[in-house]
């Protein structure tokens, strides 16, 4: 529909900031209709609620512990379920005494912290933080761990997984920011006699169980070459720039580097956005309020500024909004520095729910932690600077 529409005091630009809070509205997550709401009161912060899954919560990954961070043969712990979706958390430790293989649905596995060497069917991929891996349906691996302290977040998904330029090139553009000729892809080691000849066990995921089969060989050593399309590749979020603009903030995907490929879930980096240079009332700096149709997940993997946050993960539900935290534009200091600030961002239709796990670690007060948690360290600034920012 053709965007033709204009009611009521319209104070500033969509991209400006001004005296009214505002919050953008969309349908089709981000890629339907939409409308842009001016208004004097937060609807971010409900006094109360029935139910976990109508509020924006969060839980500190770092006091979760897996059953795999101690024992070889231990499991990820879920946090998030929904249809055809499901993350959870890995701290594994110490190599398995089997592959794994999911037969139930595509993987993203985002290395948040640890260094190991990720064995695949395809061949080795040495991972370190930052890095994520998408791993197919049915394909083979195990994870050997280098470090002990660890954490892997795991993004599971019924649709495939693809590259998110797919999405440019539907439309006929050429879009370059996001450089995929830095993906890596695994070149097989074949293993000796000796090492292929090993009696191996694949713990098999099937129908949400865990099943398993027995070969004789190892199927990760016994593999000599392979040709294709890259169905195992790596990446690491430290190649993916921030996306902005002259006046200031663009919406998550436009900063998507995976997809599925019915568009039924995106996965973004989010890096620092570049600094705009419209001044207010016309340009801002960060994200106005939001609410859509779609579930938002968020994961901060790094911040300089409150390193006390890394490992948070939130949910932000599309019952009720969630708070933005708008601010004038400004130049940055010169010499100019990267930020190191990096968050992941995993938008779906699929409705998810918290499991008991993932609440045990829930912050106590949401109405604050989403500013110090997800928002304070969101556009590079200190958490008590962002609060200030907050009009209540």
């Amino acid at each position: 529909m053709t965007t033709n529409i204009r009611r009521g005091n319209i104070p500033n630009a969509p991209s400006g900031v001004g005296p009214y809070l505002d919050e953008v509205y969309t349908l089709k997550g981000f890629f339907g209709d939409w409308a842009m709401i001016y208004r004097s009161q937060n609807v971010g912060h409900p006094s109360e609620w029935s139910n976990p899954d109508l509020m924006n919560l969060g839980t500190d990954t770092n006091l979760l512990k897996p059953t795999d961070l101690t024992d070889p043969a231990g499991a990820p712990m879920p946090l998030l379920k929904g249809e055809g979706v499901q993350i959870s958390l890995s701290r594994r430790s110490k190599v398995s005494p089997f592959l794994e293989k999911n037969s139930d649905n595509h993987q993203i596995r985002f290395y948040h912290r640890g260094e190991f060497e990720l064995q695949t069917e395809l061949g080795p991929l040495d991972v370190k933080a930052g890095d994520f891996v998408v791993i197919p349906i049915g394909m083979m691996f195990r994870e050997v761990p280098k470090t002990s302290d660890n954490a892997i977040v795991i993004f599971e998904t019924r649709a495939p997984i693809r590259p998110a330029e797919e999405l440019w090139d539907s439309v006929g553009l050429t879009f370059t920011a996001t450089d995929y000729t830095l993906m890596e892809v695994p070149t097989p080691k074949p293993g000796t006699k000796e090492e292929i000849a090993v009696r191996t066990e694949v713990r098999v995921k099937l129908r949400d169980e865990y099943e398993k089969l027995v070969f004789d060989f190892n199927p990760l050593k016994d593999v000599v070459g392979w040709l294709g399309d890259p169905v195992i590749y790596k990446f690491n979020v430290w190649n993916v720039p921030g996306m902005g603009s002259s006046h200031g903030f663009l919406p998550p995907p436009s900063g998507a580097v995976l997809i599925g490929d019915d568009r039924s879930f995106f996965f973004t980096v989010q890096m620092p956005r570049p600094f705009p240079n419209v001044p207010a009332p016309d340009g801002s700096y960060g994200a106005p309020a939001h609410r859509n149709d779609y579930d938002e997940f968020w994961f901060n993997h790094r911040s300089q500024n409150a390193e006390e946050t890394e490992g948070h993960m939130w949910r932000l539900p599309p019952t009720v909004v969630h708070p933005g935290l708008k601010r004038p534009p400004e130049y940055p200091q010169n010499p100019v520095e990267r930020i190191q600030e990096c968050k992941l961002n995993f938008d779906t239709r699929a409705r998810l729910s918290w499991t008991k796990e993932a609440t045990q670690a829930f912050f106590q007060d949401p109405h604050t932690a989403v500013y110090t948690s997800l928002y304070g360290a969101h556009i590079g600034i200190l958490p008590e600077q962002a609060l200030r920012h907050v009009k209540k």
